[in-house]
């Protein structure tokens, strides 16, 4: 369903879009080399989100026709030359209409990352993910499109494992078997599902030609997962998870664009196909602790960034409970924790290094910080009020937080036993 520009209900994210997100975005487009994708007509699936909007307005700066549809209205306002058309990539005539006369596809459209999400149904997420990329494939090939980019996940090599700055050549996806939660299970199975139709030939005889980005948090002002999800306990936020000598990366939305317009080049004859088959790692410069990330945040806030940090085996005890939880609760309450998986995305050292992008796609992170994403928060209204003051009661303080805690794990376990 087409809806009009002018119906497009947004949220105060539009701040900072789309004017602040241009004059921000052209200095970088000038340095991409980018000429195949110029005055093109793409299609963006998942387009309404945080990062869509953004790939969407850098694709239109570079004199594309932009095509986005999502199932959910766009979170930010956007030039309105870009066109809308809201529906589900579950929908195989929907994806083969927007096809149409399309030159390349970025297919970001996915369900299921974090929070309640990856507790939904394993049918569910597997619909979305996995029936509808064999969806966007099908129609790329049925339509003669000519380029398919993926926005993949880092998940689909994370799973419960260490590692320190690896390339793509030495971490192997994890089977989907052995994934503990669907989200990255499908992803992974999507993932190969796209680079395993790289060349094949579309109904008018041309080839597809497939590439796939593996991010890792992404960031930005205006995200709205794993900020949204920290506004939500950042007053009760007494203590770290893990190590704080473990490591991970993390993404700014303009490098993520960055990495896949260049993805989208590299599948060109131009480039020689040189990212035709090929997944990439995208980060930013510079790996750290995924507590730490947050630090500015805090800071920035007006809170107390804490210096107690749990170990990772009580962490993930906490996280099993709160999976059973939701599951106990769920016919009567919708109770919303955090999983294994996560604590592992949150608490393992895992850092992967960009080299691969950067030989083959020229891919160079420009440096970003969270000033504007604090000073984004501040303008939602978040920030600690004047008021208040120290928590000093002996419910509200850190031991007490820490003992209650072990003693929901004790108990548990002595159930188990």
């Amino acid at each position: 369903m087409l809806i009009p520009h002018s119906e497009i209900m947004t949220t105060e994210t539009t701040w900072i879009g789309p004017e602040r997100h241009k004059e921000r975005v052209m200095d970088l487009l000038r340095t991409l080399d980018v000429p195949s994708l110029r005055e093109k007509k793409v299609l963006v699936t998942g387009g309404g989100g945080f990062f869509g909007i953004h790939l969407a307005r850098a694709l239109h700066m570079l004199g594309c026709t932009v095509v986005i549809t999502d199932k959910a209205t766009p979170i930010e306002k956007y030039n309105e030359e870009i066109k809308f058309v809201q529906g589900d990539i579950r929908d195989r005539k929907l994806m083969e209409e927007l096809c149409k006369g399309i030159n390349c596809v970025f297919h970001i459209a996915s369900f299921g990352m974090s929070g309640a999400e990856m507790m939904k149904k394993r049918d569910f997420i597997e619909s979305i993910n996995v029936g509808g990329t064999e969806n966007v494939i099908e129609a790329c090939v049925k339509l003669n499109v000519t380029r398919l980019i993926y926005t993949s996940t880092i998940n689909v090599v994370l799973g419960t494992r260490e590692f320190d700055m690896a390339t793509e050549g030495e971490l192997q996806r994890i089977p989907p078997e052995k994934h503990t939660d669907d989200y990255s299970r499908t992803k992974t199975i999507a993932e190969m599902l796209v680079l395993d139709s790289n060349g094949r030939k579309t109904q008018s005889g041309e080839v597809l030609h497939t590439s796939a980005i593996r991010p890792p948090g992404i960031y930005g002002a205006g995200e709205q997962r794993h900020f949204s999800r920290l506004m939500g306990f950042i007053k009760f936020y007494k203590a770290n998870a893990g190590s704080p000598y473990s490591k991970t990366n993390w993404v700014h939305v303009d490098n993520l664009v960055n990495g896949h317009l260049l993805a989208a080049e590299g599948l060109s004859a131009g480039k020689k196909h040189v990212a035709a088959g090929q997944a990439y790692f995208i980060t930013d410069e510079t790996p750290i602790n995924n507590c730490v990330f947050f630090k500015p945040v805090f800071t920035g806030l007006g809170y107390t960034f804490p210096d107690f940090w749990i170990p990772l085996n009580v962490i993930w005890w906490l996280a099993f409970i709160s999976e059973i939880m939701h599951f106990l609760l769920k016919p009567f309450y919708d109770f919303v924790g955090f999983t294994r998986t996560e604590v592992y995305q949150l608490a393992l050292h895992h850092t992967v290094s960009y080299q691969k992008a950067q030989q083959q796609l020229g891919y160079q992170p420009v440096p970003r910080g969270l000033e504007d994403s604090v000073a984004h928060l501040r303008q939602l209204g978040y920030g600690r009020a004047l008021q208040e003051t120290s928590q000093t009661s002996w419910t509200s303080s850190l031991l007490f937080k820490v003992v209650l805690s072990i003693s929901i794990i004790v108990v548990f376990i002595a159930v188990l036993l």
